[in-house]
């Protein structure tokens, strides 16, 4: 069985300016970074075990993208928690708080 994403009100913040940054440059380039979106999704409803990169929060790179995803898992509810779509860009000390 595999894990279900639970997309929290800021990582879906993150996710919506970068939709918005990318569709002003253009659609494919939107739509890549879609595309690259649903690839790090379905990486984490098979496997989320990641490596920890921020205190307790795991990570995943997006490629060529320049943003991070951090999330949680909880094992005994197989829920994947994600709190951030960061941008590699900013300043590492806006990473998500727990």
């Amino acid at each position: 069985m595999g894990y279900n994403l639970v997309i929290l009100n800021r990582a879906q913040e993150e996710i919506d300016q970068a939709y918005e940054y990318y569709s002003e440059i253009s659609y494919s380039v939107m739509k890549s970074f879609d595309e690259q979106l649903e690839l790090a999704y379905q990486s984490l409803e098979i496997n989320p075990f990641f490596q920890f990169r921020y205190k307790n929060l795991r990570a995943i790179p997006f490629k060529p993208f320049p943003y991070i995803l951090f999330f949680t898992i909880d094992e005994e509810e197989k829920l994947v928690y994600i709190y951030s779509v960061f941008n590699t860009n900013q300043d590492p000390q806006k990473y998500p708080n727990l």
